[in-house]
């Protein structure tokens, strides 16, 4: 397969067109040569300081790279699909380019953390959301707000470049609630994981909603991690794991590392 300019071109537009704005900046797509590789086509996607370069390989697949202080970060992602190769930069690039930048500007580490919020509040308030602001004792501000029938809070601490999210609701309203932060099937043939026996109602449940990306214990305990590498880690866990299981059951689950880009993006389904 013989990539052009012009397919990474398109595909970069498609990608820019799902990430988030941030400060009301819209994503920007130019083209860009790389030193190693003057004759492969590739595309420069920036954001303010945030930036990367999307590269369309012979075998079909996308890179992503982002040039860091020490070392490039970069990731690749299977085909070419928009909506995966946006997923994989919310998830996994872009919390890391975010770390770099808030490593790099000590004096505003705080100023980060709060401009974060105030982001991801005036977003909850266009979609008709209240969120309460929290400040607790260890050095940790967060947004609280209800989905559904579910309490969900965000929270940063310190300087991290990503956050918690806790959910505390009904199974049904779970499984909406988990769809932004995990891949697309990868299509048929390729699920990865099946349920343990004795693992419970609610861990099946999730397992076969998410085969692709979760994984359940025999004590009931779902968990699941970023594949490309990136913060993102989470897990879910019932009431009761012989309890009766339905769209009203308790449940509750847990999401660290999830940056702002990812969490703008999916407010409009947790929100």
């Amino acid at each position: 397969m013989h990539t052009t300019p012009l397919a990474s071109t398109a595909l970069a537009a498609d990608v820019a067109a799902l990430l988030p704005k941030r400060h009301q900046d819209e994503w920007t797509v130019s083209s860009a040569v790389r030193k190693e590789h003057p004759d492969h086509p590739a595309t420069r996607l920036a954001n303010g300081q945030r930036r990367f370069l999307l590269l369309l390989t012979d075998s079909g697949h996308t890179t992503l790279t982002a040039p860091a202080p020490a070392a490039d970060t970069s990731l690749t992602v299977a085909g070419s699909a928009p909506a995966a190769v946006a997923g994989a930069a919310l998830r996994s690039l872009l919390p890391r380019i975010d770390h770099d930048i808030i490593r790099l500007s000590p004096p505003r580490q705080r100023q980060h953390r709060l401009q974060y919020l105030a982001e991801i509040d005036s977003r909850l308030r266009e979609l008709g959301t209240s969120a309460q602001r929290f400040d607790r004792a260890d050095d940790t501000t967060g947004l609280s707000w209800q989905c559904g029938d579910a309490s969900v809070n965000f929270t940063l601490r310190g300087t991290s470049a990503t956050g918690s999210v806790t959910f505390r609701g009904s199974l049904g309203t779970l499984e909406c609630f988990l769809a932004p932060f995990l891949p697309p099937h990868p299509g048929p043939g390729r699920v990865r994981t099946s349920p343990l026996r004795g693992c419970g109602g609610v861990a099946r449940r999730v397992v076969a909603a998410f085969p692709h990306a979760v994984e359940a214990d025999e004590d009931g305990l779902v968990q699941f991690a970023d594949a490309d590498g990136g913060p993102l880690r989470g897990w879910v866990m019932p009431r009761d794991i012989n309890g009766p299981t339905g769209p009203t059951t308790p449940v509750s689950a847990g999401i660290c590392g999830a940056g702002v880009d990812l969490m703008l993006a999916a407010l409009p389904t947790i929100a």
